[in-house]
């Protein structure tokens, strides 16, 4: 028997479209983020789910909320759950960040020869965001461990915390997490044998196709869209911004 975990990366955000960086910023989910919770709350309909956490930033409180929101299921926010912080490049694209603080050390080792103990002046570094998350991950499955080990649980987060679970699960050195996509509204499932992970699915986006073009292009409010059965989608949606 094992703790099923059901890792999902929020919607769309204000912030992924326009390609900032926003860890700690809290910015809203787009329209089209809000469509894409909707089609994974379609999904997972008939998915049993015994309890259900989330980042307490309105983008993944948002989305857990669409999805999980008839289940009767109480979603308990948790700070510990937020993406990266991200100091001082709060706010800004790469470009301004470039642009505004130079190409310096911090930027470096962030993007090309990554350091994961260098952290973003007033942010946090890779080990930083590790060791808060895992904690925290840890102290859930050990309560549910010893309620029922047969238990599915629902984590709703950001791409950076489900990366660093992902690579603790996988036993992958941490500066390699950003090699790891996580598209918006990506489900990963992880089964825990006893604290031993086996990853079951990871990045998936099947819940979204080529939809949001063909309905955009309709003019059907989003409100008035039926959704295709799941089955019917088989595309894997090019997400505006992997990282952040």
């Amino acid at each position: 028997m094992a703790i099923k975990l059901i890792l999902i990366r929020h919607g769309e955000s204000d912030g992924n479209v326009q390609r900032k960086f926003c860890g700690f910023k809290d910015v809203e989910l787009t329209k089209k983020g809000i469509y894409q919770a909707e089609r994974l709350a379609y999904r997972l309909k008939g998915l049993p789910v015994d309890a259900v956490y989330c980042s307490d930033l309105k983008r993944a409180r948002h989305t857990a909320e669409i999805i999980f929101r008839d289940r009767g299921i109480d979603i308990v926010t948790n700070p510990k759950f937020r993406e990266m912080n991200f100091g001082i490049w709060e706010g800004y694209t790469f470009e301004e960040v470039k642009s505004k603080y130079g190409y310096g050390d911090e930027f470096y080792s962030w993007l090309e020869d990554i350091n994961v103990k260098i952290s973003i002046p007033q942010g946090e570094s890779i080990v930083d965001l590790n060791n808060r998350v895992m904690a925290e991950l840890d102290k859930i499955l050990e309560k549910h461990l010893k309620v029922n080990n047969d238990e599915t649980i629902a984590i709703v987060c950001h791409g950076g915390p489900i990366r660093v679970i992902l690579c603790n699960a996988l036993n992958i050195e941490l500066k390699y997490m950003w090699n790891i996509e996580q598209y918006s509204t990506a489900l990963n499932i992880i089964s825990y044998y006893n604290h031993k992970a086996f990853v079951d699915l990871v990045n998936d986006t099947s819940h979204l196709g080529d939809w949001w073009e063909v309905e955009r292009e309709r003019n059907i409010k989003i409100t008035e869209f039926k959704p295709p059965l799941p089955a019917a989608c088989f595309n894997q949606e090019t997400d505006t911004s992997p990282i952040i």
